[in-house]
């Protein structure tokens, strides 16, 4: 595992009894932010033990409220391993519940609230290394402009990296649900539209989003997303 978000072991930046959030947080960061990739083996007890300084007891705790939330999966005799945020279990929305095109508007809409927020406190948080992983999707998601599925995953994970600026993990966890369940209206939307001018234009929204978060501008930042969200709603039809 690589060194923490901060350069130090999480275990020595808050008091004993928070221990073992502390390194669930840590782990749930790293998980988002592709440091550990779904699918990927979690580092040994023993491993997380030295590099965080704690006790087996803390680390098999952090574990086991990761595995509760779906982030991590035990497989015996294997390991432990790194879901994907997207199948948290913190909530259920199945496809019985989409029944008509109104009910993806709606969605959208928890989405604009989620994330307009989400973005103000990004602004707030942010540190060097949430701003570099900012703009490093925002090239991907130009270098992928002529292929619509990996267009809209790559802007998934731009959304979800500034749930990550947040330094809120349950932030990170909603608006990856969110973002899952409207994944592939978002796709189908999109294969009506002129796709790479449809793109150019997000892209400068997304620029602005980025623009607003690095300065500590919340207000900017918030306002710059329902913008977008707004925009990028029209523009689908949802």
């Amino acid at each position: 595992m690589k060194k923490g978000l901060s350069g130090a072991p999480a275990g020595a930046q808050r008091t004993k009894a928070d221990l073992p959030e502390v390194i669930a947080d840590n782990i749930r960061i790293q998980i988002v932010k592709g440091l550990l990739t779904v699918g990927s083996k979690l580092p040994t007890e023993r491993e997380l033990c030295e590099y965080h300084e704690v006790s087996r007891v803390v680390v098999r705790e952090a574990v086991a409220r990761l595995r509760h939330e779906g982030l991590l999966i035990s497989r015996q005799g294997k390991g432990v391993f790194v879901a994907s945020p997207e199948d948290s279990r913190f909530l259920s929305i199945t496809e019985g519940s989409f029944c008509k095109p109104d009910d993806f508007r709606k969605l959208y809409e928890v989405r604009k609230i989620l994330e307009s927020g989400t973005a103000a406190l990004a602004a707030k948080h942010r540190d060097p290394d949430d701003i570099l992983l900012l703009k490093t999707s925002l090239e991907k998601m130009k270098s992928t402009s002529i292929d619509t599925e990996n267009y809209v995953s790559t802007d998934m994970f731009f959304h979800r990296s500034i749930a990550s600026a947040s330094k809120n993990p349950f932030l990170v966890l909603f608006i990856s649900f969110v973002d899952s369940k409207l994944k592939e209206s978002i796709a189908l939307g999109l294969s009506n539209l002129a796709f790479k001018q449809t793109v150019d234009i997000s892209i400068l929204e997304h620029e602005r989003i980025i623009e607003c978060i690095e300065t500590a501008d919340s207000k900017g930042a918030q306002n710059s997303m329902i913008k977008h969200l707004e925009n990028s709603s029209k523009r689908l039809g949802i």
